[in-house]
């Protein structure tokens, strides 16, 4: 079953939410991802993912934006670097509905306004995860890679679509 979000706002996270965050991409990693991931992948994303690791990446400017939808968190976006992203993840009953389109509008637009030469976004994509990166308009720029357990195939937004 999905689910239409009714009032979906967008916006920075706050400190304090780090822990519902992790919860949140840790049901649809757990889901999604983790199937495909040895267990040293699996132990290296949740170091990735856990609340410490989100506090320190927000204290140190990295933006970290949230879809909400009734006050409840339903997707997150993490980018570094101004042209990175790092996290990418949409509660299950709100996927396919473009949720993780505008969060990395909203992002890119952010990283744009620190970085007006932006003219190319990456992100490690899991390989669940390429056909909703390539329906937003990234393309793969290497074949898949692993490191420390994690699998990923390189991708980018160039400036023609950003």
């Amino acid at each position: 079953m999905t689910t239409e979000p009714t009032q979906l706002t967008f916006r920075p996270m706050q400190a304090g939410e780090e822990a519902r965050i992790t919860d949140l991409v840790m049901k649809v990693f757990d889901e999604f991802v983790a199937p495909g991931f040895s267990e040293e992948g699996i132990a290296e994303f949740k170091k990735f993912v856990d609340t410490d690791a989100l506090a320190k990446r927000h204290a140190a400017g990295n933006i970290l934006l949230v879809a909400e939808s009734d006050r409840n968190i339903i997707g997150i976006i993490a980018m570094r670097d101004n042209s990175h992203i790092a996290l990418l993840f949409v509660k299950k009953t709100y996927q396919r509905k473009g949720i993780a389109r505008r969060l990395v509008q909203q992002g890119v637009a952010i990283c744009r306004q620190n970085n007006p030469a932006l003219n190319i976004v990456t992100v490690n994509a899991s390989p669940n995860a390429v056909t909703a990166y390539e329906h937003i308009g990234f393309r793969k720029v290497a074949e898949e890679q692993e490191k420390n357990g994690i699998r990923f195939i390189p991708m980018e937004l160039s400036e023609n679509r950003l």
